[in-house]
């Protein structure tokens, strides 16, 4: 977006390793942009942080794994197993509810663990739960290691499944609104550009054999592509991610999380929609999300509180950029 930006404005991306440390920021006001799980941004709103959910992340993007020599063969065969959530507050907490209901389970017949999502892969090889739950890519690490295998994905038990929003802090909507408006939109259309078809190369990425010898100057600026690794888009968005000042991981774990299946996280249709998030509220206010202060007729609590899905129709003025 920064490399894109038709107004000199420079976007700095921040990587968090908990959700305590990032929640923290946010309610300090030294983040003002996040992506959090759709149900701790309600909650943080309701309990007084001034953000709104402004787009979404990206859908599915989400599995169940167990161990590859698991019995397990679908979410009932689950019945008395350990389960880790990436968080209380997660939509993968409400899938599981949805589940549970679809399979006919008392609330006792599963133990739901918080864990840290980076820790569930050696979590679940050392024994300390039967399956668990989280986005990409450490579901796909369990799979590439060869210890794990997916039991459900959620594009197959809740199609179009939202996990990770966007979200912005009121102040700068108001104050900086024409920035916010790039922000989301550039995040649209990078989307768009990563589900689209076509080998054309984004700016800043280059093949191996373009690029500059290591350790030279401007190579560092560079997303390299390895020689055979492919250059669709979502591969370019691969090799670009596995930076370190991005997500720093292995390039590989990533092109296995946008290929294996393709529609495994979709980048498209990330509007807000009111239906699909007050679905996940209702959810919410029955595991008891909000029990610190319910939500009732005297004080009410909705989409219109959490979310603005305005900004984009600010921007319509402008054409959508041909590259992330």
């Amino acid at each position: 977006m920064t490399k894109h930006s038709s107004t000199g404005s420079v976007f700095k991306s921040r990587r968090y390793t908990n959700w305590p440390a990032m929640t923290d920021d946010i309610d300090a006001g030294n983040l003002k942009v996040a992506f959090i799980l759709a149900p701790l941004a309600m909650v943080m709103k309701r309990k007084g942080t001034p953000i709104k959910i402004v787009h979404l992340g990206h859908r599915d993007g989400t599995a169940i794994v167990v161990r590859k020599d698991s019995p397990a063969r679908d979410f009932g065969d689950l019945r008395g197993a350990r389960i880790a959530i990436p968080h209380r507050y997660a939509n993968q907490r409400i899938l599981i509810e949805r589940l549970k209901d679809q399979h006919g389970f008392a609330d006792d017949d599963v133990t739901l663990i918080d864990f840290p999502p980076p820790e569930m892969p050696n979590g679940l090889r050392a024994g300390q739960f039967e399956a668990y739950i989280v986005g990409e890519p450490f579901a796909a690490k369990a799979e590439m290691e060869g210890f794990g295998r997916v039991l459900h994905f959620t594009k197959d038990v809740w199609p179009d499944f939202i996990s990770c929003v966007m979200v912005v802090h009121e102040d700068l909507i108001e104050s900086d609104p024409e920035l916010v408006v790039e922000l989301v939109e550039g995040i649209r259309d990078s989307g768009k550009w990563l589900d689209a078809a076509g080998e054309d190369l984004a700016v800043g990425v280059v093949h191996e054999r373009d690029a500059p010898p290591v350790g030279s100057a401007g190579r560092a600026d560079l997303a390299v592509i390895p020689e055979g690794f492919g250059a669709t888009h979502r591969l370019q968005a691969a090799t670009i991610a596995a930076r370190e000042e991005y997500f720093s991981q292995d390039p590989e774990l990533l092109k296995f999380v946008l290929t294996r299946p393709p529609d495994r996280v979709k980048y498209t249709d990330l509007e807000l929609v009111r239906e699909e998030l007050e679905e996940i509220q209702a959810y919410a206010e029955r595991l008891g999300f909000f029990e610190f202060r319910p939500v009732t007729e005297a004080d009410p609590f909705g989409f219109d509180d959490y979310a603005d899905p305005s900004l984009l129709s600010l921007g319509q003025r402008r054409p959508e950029v041909q590259h992330p």
